[in-house]
């Protein structure tokens, strides 16, 4: 997600400085947020009635203590503000679903990449001088997206279509240059060419002209290098939230209290002030471990595929396929329905299971009597899972290999895509009887052609004999087909896959103070206890 000036940033930046303030809000925009502090209310109903109990709460312990004059109810003033700080949202994550919204396990922004299969140029194909037909370009489906182009010969002429029209002088200038020139030597006649040496040469020249655009242009809108999303390059989360004021501002309560004991009274809070010691360290812990995915994200460069080099970085596409060898079909459970059967899955985990109830049999101490209850929980039967050996990520520039299989260890194909509460029909395998079975359920996770994935993983030159032979668009620097992405670790970076784009991995971002702050403030209040006691 980090900016950063390349070969691709079209000559916008040339006059900026990086280290500038002023040079990064005028390349980037005003930061969408304010640095130092933002405030944030709860967002739907069930944030404003936590909230309101956090309130009310806080409310009836502090007018309760002050009404006895005694401390009782400063537990429920310290509860309350814990309260209403979970109930205020974090601002970076309000930001994020303002600019991208929805963004999740789906394509959220519009427009969205291609969809289907035909746009991908899995097969676009090439003339071959030496056995004198058209084969497929092993290539193809490496380039940047665009533009659909098809040809066919009408009598002894070939055609040339171009995003589904056919090519005219004004559009090639005369004998196949696309230069933009009106022909002057048949005016507004179609193009027709007399070998196919002459359609696949005027092929490469339609890609060629697409090459030329800038990657900005080309990339997905939903991709965090695209221009429509510059101003979040320069927007951090604020420092302070309202959720850690309320937080410190609960902390500060307890050790208020503390401070207001009579010194001979405050020997036995050694305990006490222990327990604050190890909640505040085990949340830091917690809290940096949780937030560990989110950080490398922020931290690392997004990087645009057309310019892909060596080394560990982050990707950004849509999942496409690796060969024209179609993967396994999918039939859940064995059932062949067409509701239960699924093609173009990259990555799956099915899972059948049942809710069963059984009588068991307790002692109420209370009646000092032996009782029985029912006790109902889901069971786990059966289920299936499978992983394609590497798939393509294409990120509109162009296309790169994933070796899915070493992202086993470190890979979330999301949340479930379908589920069935009823059996199929046609060749399901036996349901499972034994016991009071309440309800069974069918459900599927998948990664699947389309969808959109994020990569942190160390990109590396391919096996010399896997790769294809050519150059992609007759340019030197695409390279990207000679490389794969690998699942290893780098130093602070850790090899994933996530099915979703990169804002649905930024969405929880806040900054080090906000999130750690009252939690060493509990440390370092624990500390100050057991000195003072």
């Amino acid at each position: 997600m980090t900016p950063e000036v390349s070969e691709d940033s079209g000559g916008m930046f040339e006059d900026l400085f990086i280290g500038d303030d002023e040079g990064e809000e005028a390349r980037f925009g005003k930061s969408l947020l304010p640095k130092n502090f933002s405030w944030t209310w709860p967002q739907a109903l069930w944030g404003w009635i936590f909230w309101g109990m956090g309130c009310l709460s806080m409310g009836y312990g502090l007018m309760s203590s002050i009404a006895a004059f005694d401390i009782d109810g400063f537990p429920l003033v310290i509860i309350g503000l814990v309260i209403m700080g979970f109930a205020s949202p974090n601002p970076f994550a309000l930001m994020m679903k303002k600019c991208v919204p929805g963004a999740s396990d789906n394509w959220s922004i519009q427009p969205t990449p291609p969809m289907h299969h035909s746009q991908w140029h899995l097969d676009r194909p090439v003339w071959n001088e030496k056995f004198g037909e058209w084969l497929p370009d092993p290539l193809s489906r490496f380039e940047m997206d665009g533009p659909e182009i098809s040809f066919e010969k009408i009598g002894e002429k070939w055609a040339v279509y171009y995003d589904g029209q056919e090519l005219e002088c004004d559009d090639c200038g005369g004998s196949g240059d696309l230069d933009g020139q009106k022909c002057q030597m048949c005016g507004d006649e179609e193009v027709r060419f007399d070998t196919e040496g002459e359609v696949a040469a005027q092929m490469k020249k339609l890609l060629r002209r697409r090459d030329m655009l800038n990657a900005q242009e080309l990339i997905f809108a939903e991709h965090p290098r695209h221009y429509r999303h510059r101003r979040l390059f320069n927007t951090t989360p604020p420092m302070i939230t309202a959720r850690f004021f309320y937080h410190a501002f609960a902390v500060m309560f307890v050790m208020g209290i503390f401070l207001g004991f009579p010194s001979e009274e405050r020997e036995g809070v050694a305990p006490f002030a222990m327990a604050l010691i190890v909640f505040g360290v085990l949340g830091s812990i917690a809290s940096t471990w949780a937030n560990k995915g989110v950080i490398e994200a922020w931290d690392t460069v997004t990087s645009i595929v057309k310019y892909l080099d060596e080394g560990h970085t982050e990707l950004v596409g849509q999942v496409r396929p690796a060969t024209l060898v179609p993967p396994p079909i999918l039939h859940v459970d064995g059932c062949r329905d067409g509701d239960w059967t699924f093609r173009g899955l990259v990555a799956w985990s099915w899972a059948y299971r049942v809710y069963k109830c059984r009588e068991e049999r307790y002692y109420d101490s209370q009646s000092e009597t032996w009782k029985t209850r029912t006790v109902c929980n889901w069971e786990y039967i059966r289920g299936g899972s499978h992983v394609e050996e590497r798939f393509m990520l294409h990120d509109g520039t162009g296309g790169v290999f994933v070796d899915l299989e070493s992202f086993e260890d470190n890979m979330d194909i999301g949340d479930v895509v379908w589920s069935r509460e009823k059996p199929g029909k046609v060749g399901i395998s036996p349901l499972y009887t034994a016991g009071d079975v309440r309800r069974h359920e069918w459900y599927l996770r998948a990664l699947k052609f389309g969808d959109p994935v994020y990569v942190m993983a160390r990109i590396k030159s391919m096996p010399h004999d896997d790769i294809p032979r050519g150059v992609i668009a007759e340019n030197a620097s695409r390279i990207h087909h000679t490389m794969y992405a690998v699942g290893e670790d780098a130093v602070r970076r850790t090899a994933k896959l996530r099915k979703g784009s990169e804002f649905s991995v930024l969405k929880p971002k806040t900054s080090f103070v906000s999130r750690m702050g009252a939690l060493l403030m509990l440390v370092l209040a624990g500390m100050v206890m057991i000195a003072m006691s």
